[in-house]
């Protein structure tokens, strides 16, 4: 979804700079439907899911049968990175372009082979709003500020939403973060939303700090923002999130079904990600946030996040090419038609190196 645009304002002023946060010590944090076969075991490549993928990668398409008959189609990847020790995950930030824009730029840059491009977090405009950390550096800060405008007086809140960060040891956390300003807008990593709630319309009166109760500064190396967070601690924590991190505003219209792309990890140390059509292309309703966490818990993932949907869901696979159809592409079959994808500020990568 192009949502968040409000935020716009308050995006130009975070994104302007990127932020180095000097290390201190290192943090080292502590079945929807039957038939989901999430990947292969191994071999130069994997002998389930689609072909022309390398070995610990495995990338394959789902039909999800959905409450009330409908139906919901998509495709996953699965990233074993013990299986192969080659393959990286790669947030990537830019001024806005394609999904498919990104593949080919990694491509031509020289730091691998790109197999899986997929959008990432929320925007304004051509502005990000959400957190990305490539290789140890702040690209994009999670918007520090915002207000709710269908309220008299506009309500002002600061947001603490999730994200999903790999550490210099290569393991994954998902966390609540949020960019302190007494701290050179470095992230720090919360157990919690902390004290909002949009259900209820109740908000924290300041932002937090690096003195807030619980708060840790949090040094991924690389990392995507997003929101809410869907699993955490292999729990289905979708819908209360959508209320806490403050998204209902925003239209994100997280209870409804539509497009969808997650991002999560699992026990054992593996990279899921997930891109579902709705808006009845190809026939697919999409999910609502609670469906999308049981289909990451059917995937094996013990955390995950959400990222932007609707119209910028976009899975692009091997070769560089939309697997699936984003709803801003015209119709609802994807034959003999031009697929339209939405120039985003932030994708992941997914390469061998």
């Amino acid at each position: 979804m192009k949502n968040l645009g409000y935020m716009l304002l308050v995006a130009l002023l975070l994104c302007c700079t990127c932020v180095q946060c000097s290390e201190k010590e290192h943090q080292t944090p502590p079945a929807l439907s039957e038939g989901d076969d999430p990947g292969g075991d191994g071999g130069e490549e994997n002998p389930e899911g689609l072909p022309g993928y390398p070995k610990g990668l495995t990338v394959d398409e789902f039909t999800q049968e959905l409450a009330n008959g409908s139906k919901c189609l998509g495709f996953y990847a699965i990233v074993d990175f013990k299986a192969n020790p080659d393959l990286r995950f790669r947030p990537q930030f830019s001024a806005a372009k394609k999904p498919t824009a990104y593949f080919s730029a990694f491509a031509e840059s020289g730091d691998g082979t790109p197999y899986l491009a997929v959008n990432g977090g929320f925007f304004g405009g051509t502005t990000s709003v959400s957190l990305l950390i490539d290789r140890g550096v702040v690209r994009s800060l999670a918007v520090q500020e915002d207000w709710i405008w269908s309220t008299n007086p506009y309500t002002h809140f600061f947001p603490v939403r999730a994200a999903l960060g790999q550490l210099r040891d290569g393991s994954f956390e998902a966390a609540w973060v949020y960019c302190v300003a007494d701290d050179d807008n470095c992230p720090y990593a919360f157990p919690s939303a902390l004290g909002n709630n949009e259900k209820t319309m109740t908000f924290m009166p300041a932002p937090p700090t690096s003195h807030t109760a619980g708060g840790r500064r949090w040094q991924p190396y690389n990392a995507i923002g997003g929101g809410p967070m869907l699993v955490h601690g292999g729990r289905n924590v979708a819908e209360e999130n959508y209320w806490k991190e403050i998204f209902d505003c925003g239209g994100l219209q997280g209870l409804a079904r539509h497009p969808r792309t997650a991002i999560g990890a699992t026990e054992d140390g593996k990279l899921v990600i997930v891109v579902c059509d709705g808006r009845n292309k190809r026939g697919s309703a999409g999910m609502t946030l609670p469906e999308l966490a049981d289909k990451m818990i059917s995937l094996g993932c013990v955390e995950a996040i959400n990222l932007d949907g609707g119209g910028s869901s976009t899975f692009v696979g091997g070769e560089g090419r939309v697997l699936n159809m984003p709803s801003d592409t015209p119709g609802t079959t994807a034959q003999d038609v031009a697929l339209r994808e939405r120039s985003v500020p932030t994708a992941v990568i997914i390469a061998e190196q």
